[in-house]
């Protein structure tokens, strides 16, 4: 079913995209309006004004808007659709992030389509991106609880959406939102194959259709995000070109879909927040590590097969990703302080082309292995979700700990646990744990002889 929508999809946007930029209407200036919500909180938010029958509203991801946010909402009330676009933080003078999204109240989205709706009479849509489609997909569902097929909301809209209901333990796979095991509203996804979240969106796309037969998507292999003003790939440029008139051809064709038939049983509750790791913590997962067999920012290849014999720390990274640069001058002084150790310390880059991250090291002084995971293949196996996430293996060839948040590296803690990990340290622990299970084995069997030195 999902392949087929999938290609639906791209046959369906081929046809329209000609018509609708000849349909192309001016835009107006961008303007800000102010929705008083039931609460009586006042939101402020930006209109790009259209003469079109649709609107879409356009919630931000947590994190601000973008100069691209903003460009492709002018492109998109270019093509004939009205487009809110509101940064809930900012607008409720709060501090941004997953979190926030996790927690704000889906209510307010419903006052946003109500006001939307009154004001216009306008067929609406949501588009979000990242932890955006949180609010959405609930805001959306609500409405539909409350309203008739024929005042419902056209579907939503989201680019590479997250929507866990919080970040797993290093290894383990993602528990996502009961709304993602409700909604039925028709959905379209702009998966982006480098972005982080790519190698889950399988797994999103299983729990979506469960309860949802309308579930469409485009996987953008190339693209690290759209929204994104640091990826200027080639493939990522002609796809900014042609989204306002492409997304135009998607809120026509949700426009055509039927009303989902039965309405979905959706209550808001507050989830609890786990918050990301702070230190390491013991791996939990298969403690078997995957190999790794990839080409390094200066041309080598590194092929391991065989972690035994070291202690490894293996750190998967991206050059956008903030709390990753932090960490590297840490990572850096605790190479030098195990100078001389059985060690090693290789990071992984995360779907970034061998120049970006040459440019990258031109700037930032590394002083271990980078190896370039260009298609995210390897991340994907390892069960990356969050940037940077670090696996500790032991010597004895299995993960002992791992971690998915930047930490310092060389603090005495750390220090002291992968010490902990050397083979003198793990052998003499084997060797305890053995002594001690035949002692315990024999000491339960009456007229056993006592073990001695």
């Amino acid at each position: 079913m999902l392949l087929t929508a999938r290609l639906f999809i791209t046959l369906f946007l081929a046809l329209p995209l000609t018509l609708s930029m000849a349909m192309a209407a001016p835009v107006s200036h961008s303007r800000e309006i102010d929705i008083t919500a039931q609460d009586h909180s006042m939101l402020s938010l930006r209109q790009f004004p259209a003469q079109g029958h649709y609107l879409a509203i356009w919630i931000a991801s947590g994190y601000g808007l973008s100069p691209r946010d903003v460009q492709l909402a002018s492109g998109l009330a270019r093509q004939g659709v009205e487009v809110w676009q509101i940064d809930f933080a900012q607008a409720m003078f709060k501090v941004g992030g997953s979190n926030f999204l996790r927690k704000l109240n889906p209510n307010y989205v419903v006052d946003l389509i109500h006001a939307a709706r009154t004001r216009t009479h306008k067929h609406i849509v949501l588009i979000s991106h990242s932890y955006g489609a949180i609010p959405a997909l609930r805001g959306a569902t609500l409405w539909q609880q409350s309203h008739n097929a024929g005042d419902r909301v056209r579907g939503v809209i989201l680019m590479s959406p997250d929507l866990y209901a919080s970040i797993p333990a290093l290894g383990l796979p993602p528990d996502y939102l009961p709304i993602v095991h409700t909604t039925n509203i028709p959905i379209v996804i702009y998966q982006s194959g480098k972005r982080g979240n790519a190698g889950q969106f399988p797994r999103l796309l299983k729990a979506l259709v469960q309860s949802n037969h309308s579930v469409f998507f485009r996987f953008m292999p190339s693209v690290t995000s759209p929204l994104y003003p640091g990826d200027t790939s080639a493939p990522t440029m002609r796809l900014l070109r042609k989204l306002p008139s492409e997304l135009h051809g998607v809120i026509r064709m949700l426009d055509r879909l039927p009303a989902p038939k039965k309405v979905p049983q959706y209550a808001f509750r507050t989830e609890q927040i786990v918050p990301l790791d702070s230190r390491l913590k013991p791996y939990r997962a298969q403690p078997r590590p995957r190999s790794i067999s990839l080409v390094s920012a200066d041309d080598r290849h590194f092929h391991i097969d065989d972690y035994k014999g070291k202690v490894s720390v293996i750190n998967f990274w991206a050059s956008w990703c903030h709390p990753c640069r932090e960490e590297i001058p840490s990572l850096n002084r605790l190479r030098k302080k195990m100078r001389g150790k059985p060690f090693q310390l290789i990071s992984i880059n995360y779907a970034e082309n061998a120049k970006t991250v040459k440019a990258f090291l031109k700037h930032e002084k590394v002083d271990y292995p980078v190896l370039l995971d260009m298609n995210g293949k390897v991340s994907a196996k390892w069960n990356v979700i969050a940037y940077p996430s670090t696996f500790v293996i032991g010597s004895d060839g299995k993960i002992h700990y791992g971690v998915n948040a930047a930490i310092e590296w060389d603090s005495p803690h750390v220090i002291h646990l992968l010490d902990k990990l050397m083979p003198q340290k793990l052998s003499n622990h084997a060797a305890h744990e053995n002594f001690a299970a035949v002692r315990q084995s024999q000491t339960a069997q009456p007229g056993s002889n006592p073990v001695t030195d």
